[in-house]
């Protein structure tokens, strides 16, 4: 006949509270890593869309050299949008409003975005948003859900072509990627 003693029953309080100390150190230790991660998702994903945007933007300039729009206002047309131009590269055109901002930007930059009206109304409505500042010729793409934090967070991408005089004085556009608060 076998008899069993109490210790092999179960675990013992010492054995159950030395197993919690450890895995609490591993949690200390791992969370920041996990946090980092998601930093750097977030970072890399605008640095991505960064560079689609600088593809796009020498197609842009190449369509716009074409149709001999490279110089001072102009206009080109892509998938049906009118693109509007300043040295033959996109520019904010105040009287266009965000959604007709923001099938610009989706015509020469392939993103799943809404514009920030949209984005207001529904979260859930895409990954990002577009806003515009008209009198600094901004363009800035948001991650939607930052969109109660656009005007303090730095996670966005903001397009700048400077308007400088004379017009015979072309200044390339400006892509600003920001990432501390991603």
């Amino acid at each position: 006949m076998t008899q069993l003693s109490y210790r092999d029953n179960g675990f013992t309080l010492i054995e159950l509270v030395v197993v919690m100390v450890i895995l609490g150190i591993l949690a200390v230790t791992a969370a920041p890593k996990f946090i980092s991660l998601a930093h750097d998702s977030r970072a890399s994903t605008l640095e991505s869309i960064g560079g689609a945007m600088a593809s796009g933007l020498q197609l842009i300039h190449s369509r716009a050299i074409i149709d001999n729009e490279q110089t001072g206002k102009g206009l080109i047309q892509i998938a049906g949008v009118d693109i509007p131009l300043y040295n033959g590269y996109p520019s904010v055109r105040g009287r266009d409003s965000f959604p007709v901002q923001n099938a610009q930007v989706k015509a020469w930059l392939d993103i799943d975005a809404v514009d920030r009206n949209t984005a207001f109304r529904n979260r859930d409505a895409a990954p990002f948003f577009t806003d515009k500042s008209s009198f600094n010729n901004y363009i800035y793409i948001f991650f939607i859900t930052d969109y109660d934090q656009k005007s303090k967070i730095k996670c966005h991408i903001r397009y700048e072509n400077p308007l400088v005089k004379p017009e015979s004085a072309p200044k390339n556009p400006v892509i600003t990627i920001e990432t501390d608060d991603c």
